[in-house]
């Protein structure tokens, strides 16, 4: 058993390394206005890297999908809501408001619910938290989330994990 959790921590960090590979294709592509290609490569990332869990992320409320994805899928959890947050900016530089609405708004709501459910957030998500909460009004979160998100931006972090 202690090897299969291993294999398991391995494998799941490797999922991290790409994402974060792809985050930062996805960013500079978006800087140089390669907007599509950044689409691109942040959509199939998502199919890739979150797989199955992805339709359980999109359909339920955050904090139970984080919740249902329980201890062992935390990590999918976060690389879905760092990967949705970017995909949010990139259809605010192609001027498509509503979907970048939609992709800012969710992704924000899973980090606060990651965060209400004690884990500890790193300081690349807060200041991804920082850069989205640009792109919409708080009032429009459900109130347990934004007074979440406000605790983390004024100086709070996330949960213990």
């Amino acid at each position: 058993m202690p090897g299969d959790a291993m294999f398991q921590r391995d494998y799941i960090e490797r999922l991290i390394e790409e994402c974060a590979r792809v985050l930062s294709r996805a960013l500079e592509l978006r800087r140089g206005r390669q907007l599509e290609p950044a689409l691109n490569q942040v959509r199939q990332a998502e199919e890739e890297l979150i797989g199955p869990l992805r339709r359980v992320l999109e359909r339920l409320e955050p904090s139970s999908a984080v919740e249902v994805a329980g201890a062992a899928q935390l990590d999918r959890v976060r690389m879905y809501a760092a990967l949705l947050g970017e995909e949010g900016l990139i259809y605010h530089a192609m001027q498509n408001s509503a979907s970048a609405f939609l992709c800012c708004r969710r992704s924000l709501e899973l980090y606060a619910a990651l965060s209400l459910a004690r884990v500890q957030l790193d300081q690349a998500e807060l200041e991804q938290i920082h850069v989205l909460m640009g792109s919409l009004d708080l009032s429009e979160l459900d109130e347990r989330y934004a007074q979440e998100l406000r605790r983390l931006t004024t100086g709070g972090r996330g949960g213990s994990r």
